[in-house]
């Protein structure tokens, strides 16, 4: 191994000899390039291979040759420019090959080769290389897919590429991604052709017996009847719909998709979605006898038109599928509308507010709808109407989701935001009730309107939030010591905070809060400032290393450097075994600071 490295390491002295002739390296770099070299060769060439080696050497080359390159713009030197640029990459090139051959399974080699190869512009290598990569890895539909690609984008050989995907439906009859490739291509080919005829001659191309079909749009006809065939997914077929949309002259395609998927799909959602937007888009629906939709197909060109027949259509859909999902839809589609408000804002806002209260009325309308409203009505603030409106809907909300936070919040905003006090009451404890455990937010709002408005009243709510459950109680003891202190005294602060420690649940961030205020006093009482320490320790030491460490900076910095040794044993000794030896690493870490060692001794 060791001669077969030292022939490779000679192999490259010419080239590195140019690099330091032509002064792009000095003599110190150019040694520690063929060092590093070296190090690469015997790493690769070891008994046992390692990606990682193949990888760090291949990118070690890359960034060497980024590297050459700058430093030639920079100094201006264009010598032997093609000699050591290419045989560089060719350097990487053959490092890839020898990984693609010893890692075969690993698809990150070959795409990341194709890549190299292409921004080095060894494209002869990439075709030569693909089939051996479809040999190995033709159970994966992507690499049909990125081969196709290739030879459609970079080779422009689009035979090749047709071939590619229609090679890899053979053993992937139910790919998505390779049908819709397929579609797009024998579509994008098929204008090209159309293009390229009518420059030669001005004559109409003649249609097939075959559903009227364009001939140069057979072949993506019958990638779509296959696809339609096979998967069973309105999704799947929506978007090929979506793709022969971006097409031109592909109508009499976009008929058969939309003609199945009216027939095949009646009851999806996504099947009335489609057809109600291409009424908006002024797209023309086909007709037929068997068509389970209800509606006047006639094409209409004024934006009000299609918008209407848009809505009929959903209001068809609505009627015969009664489900949240077919509401959103309706809802999302006329909420799109509404966004552009240049024209028939009025018209299109009357569209809005007759499909929310619809929804709300089938008991169909989801949360994000509801916030919307509110939010579209609570805009015009002087109008008497609209703000009546708004509080008819927060009570439809409120009553039709009772467990949303966010809409008890909106109704609890209103109240507060008109002075209704007593209203704002009764609403916040009838959401309290309801929501349990989850109306923090609503207490939040709750403390802040009274602080605002009515300080005398916020040690009452403070009372109350504290006898609720565990989770209300234990977030609302850290705000309330906090309360005492600035409105109070230290010394009611210490009192409660020694009441509030032991009842149930405990609280770590109280420790801490009461912590910070014993520090922050003028006069720093050491017996005082220790206790939300110890209390943290008592309750959270078995599972919670931080509390000791805060416990041991805390004596360490104010309080007596001596018990830092009691306090660490305390810790090892109560601490649980899995998290015992990060605690002894953190205190090691104290330890090499050159201050704490002096006050620890």
């Amino acid at each position: 191994m060791a001669e077969f490295v030292e022939k490779r390491c000679e192999d490259m002295i010419p080239e590195l000899e140019q690099l330091e002739r032509i002064k792009i390296f000095d003599k110190n770099e150019i040694r520690g390039i063929a060092k590093k070299r070296k190090e690469y060769e015997y790493k690769i060439q070891r008994h046992t291979k390692c990606k990682e080696d193949y990888l760090r050497y291949i990118q070690y080359e890359m960034d060497l040759l980024k590297l050459i390159r700058q430093r030639r713009d920079k100094l201006g030197i264009n010598q032997k420019k093609s000699d050591i640029d290419y045989t560089i990459a060719n350097k990487v090139n053959v490092l890839y090959k020898q990984a693609i051959f010893k890692f075969q399974d690993d698809l990150r080699f070959w795409i990341a080769y194709m890549k190299f190869c292409k921004h080095v512009r060894f494209h002869s290598s990439i075709s030569r290389m693909m089939g051996r990569m479809l040999q190995v890895h033709q159970d994966k539909p992507k690499c049909w897919h990125i081969a196709a690609r290739w030879e459609a984008e970079e080779a422009h050989n689009i035979q090749n590429a047709r071939q590619f995907l229609l090679r890899g439906l053979h053993f992937h009859p139910d790919s998505q991604l390779l049908f819709t490739d397929a579609f797009k291509l024998e579509l994008s080919e098929a204008l090209a052709n159309k293009q390229n005829a009518s420059s030669v001659n001005d004559t109409p191309t003649p249609a097939t017996n075959d559903e009227d079909v364009p001939i140069e749009l057979k072949r993506a006809y019958v990638i779509y009847l296959q696809a339609f065939k096979r998967i069973k997914d309105i999704k799947f077929i929506i978007d090929l719909l979506n793709i022969a949309k971006e097409h031109s002259n592909t109508e009499k395609i976009q008929n058969k998709i939309v003609s199945d998927i009216v027939e095949e799909y009646a009851h999806e959602p996504l099947m009335w979605d489609t057809m109600a937007r291409r009424e908006l888009e002024g797209l023309v629906l086909p007709s037929g006898n068997d068509t389970p939709m209800e509606i006047d197909s006639t094409a209409q060109s004024s934006l009000r038109d299609r918008i209407s027949l848009c809505n009929e259509v959903y209001q068809t859909a609505v009627k015969k599928i009664k489900t949240e999902e077919m509401w959103s839809l309706y809802i999302d589609c006329i909420l799109e509308i509404n966004h552009e408000t240049g024209s028939l804002p009025n018209y299109k806002r009357k569209l809005l507010r007759n499909a929310l209260t619809q929804a709300h009325q089938a008991g169909k309308l989801r949360e994000k709808y509801y916030l919307q409203w509110i939010g579209m009505l609570s805009t015009n603030k002087k109008d008497e109407n609209d703000q009546k409106r708004l509080y008819e809907v927060l009570c439809w909300a409120t009553d039709a989701l009772p467990k949303s936070v966010d809409l008890w919040q909106a109704r609890l905003r209103y109240h507060l935001a008109f002075g209704q006090e007593d209203s704002a009451t009764a609403a916040f404890v009838k959401a309290t009730e309801i929501l349990g455990e989850k109306s923090l937010p609503l207490w939040k709002m709750r403390l802040l309107h009274v602080q605002t408005k009515s300080p005398e009243e916020t040690e009452q709510i403070f009372q109350a939030a504290l006898q609720e459950g565990p989770t209300i109680a234990k977030d609302m003891k850290p705000t309330y010591i906090e309360w005492l202190v600035l409105t109070k005294s230290i010394q009611v602060a210490r009192k409660v905070y020694d009441n509030l420690c032991l009842q149930p649940p405990p609280c770590l961030e109280l420790h801490k809060k009461m912590a910070a205020i014993e520090m922050m006093q003028p006069e720093v009482s050491l017996k005082h400032a220790r206790r939300p320490h110890e209390m943290a320790t008592l309750q959270f030491g078995k599972t919670n290393t931080d509390v000791w460490m805060d416990y041991i900076m805390f004596e360490l910095k104010a309080g007596d450097p001596k018990k830092v040794g009691e306090i660490h044993v305390r810790a090892v000794k109560t601490l649980e075994a899995v998290l015992t030896d990060n605690f002894i690493s953190e205190f090691s870490l104290i330890k090499t600071n050159s201050d704490a060692i002096e006050q620890v001794q």
